[in-house]
């Protein structure tokens, strides 16, 4: 019984000793290098970037312009690599407030990229999302009503005053108030912005930041000023008015690069 026991015990060692030998052979993966990512997103009007809200600024075009409220979502942020390919950031989404410039998006490869892709708005699979699970949803002021689906966010919000006269010569009182919230499908815009120059080099753990102007005053792009009716979209039904379309299309106009 005892030479039973003894060859058993050797057994067993020699079979573990040929799985350490293959556990110890089998090859390690290196992590991919990588950096994190920010956007680095500024608030402007016209050339005017936007210190406090309700501070009136001047146009190039001469014209006054105030704003009391300027927040929009960006999703879907992706990469687009020197050769073409893109990278999708997973799970990218911020609530772009006035008081905040820099949004941490994540680590991506290192290596360069030539430019960068983003959506205005949330898709609805981010809808279904609870409110309380993701901050940047967690925001009353950007729903058109307790939301429970893409469609029941505002998207872009921007309300203030503007002066509406045909020559831009009104004074700060006769400025008129102006209301633009703006969301469903016809404000989800996807951005493709052009290439940058130089390309961005994002090396390992370096962090690498995307500087961004948002200009609201392009919303006014095309608007008739003069007519009340232009200067308020203030619900889902507005939206797909004729003056709610134009305004949605002109979301991507409001981005270029800040060097």
């Amino acid at each position: 019984m005892k030479q039973v026991s003894i060859f058993s015990f050797a057994a067993l060692l020699l079979l573990l000793s040929a799985c350490g030998k293959h556990h110890d052979s089998t090859p390690v993966t290196p992590a991919v290098d990588s950096t994190a990512l920010y956007l680095h997103l500024h608030t402007n009007l016209d050339t005017n970037e936007v210190e406090a809200y309700n501070e009136i600024y001047t146009t190039s075009a001469g014209r006054k312009i105030s704003t009391s409220f300027a927040q929009l979502y960006i999703s879907h942020v992706q990469l687009i690599k020197t050769d073409g390919s893109i990278y999708n950031i997973a799970g990218s989404l911020v609530l772009k407030v006035l008081e905040t410039e820099i949004y941490a998006l994540g680590n991506v490869p290192a290596g360069n990229y030539r430019s960068v892709r983003f959506h205005v708005g949330l898709d609805s699979a981010a809808g279904q999302i609870p409110s309380i699970s993701m901050p940047a949803l967690d925001h009353q002021d950007m729903w058109f009503s307790p939301a429970t689906s893409a469609s029941g966010y505002i998207f872009v919000n921007f309300e203030g005053r503007i002066d509406t006269t045909t020559n831009a010569d009104g004074s700060d009182a006769d400025m008129q108030p102006f209301l633009y919230k703006l969301g469903t499908g016809l404000a989800y815009k996807e951005v493709t912005m052009p290439d940058h120059d130089p390309v961005y080099e994002c090396k390992k753990d370096i962090p690498q930041y995307i500087h961004l102007t948002i200009d609201y005053s392009k919303l006014f792009t095309g608007v008739q000023l003069n007519n009340n009716a232009s200067l308020s979209v203030p619900n889902i039904v507005s939206n797909s008015t004729a003056i709610g379309t134009m305004i949605n299309n002109n979301i991507p106009a409001m981005f270029s690069y800040e060097d």
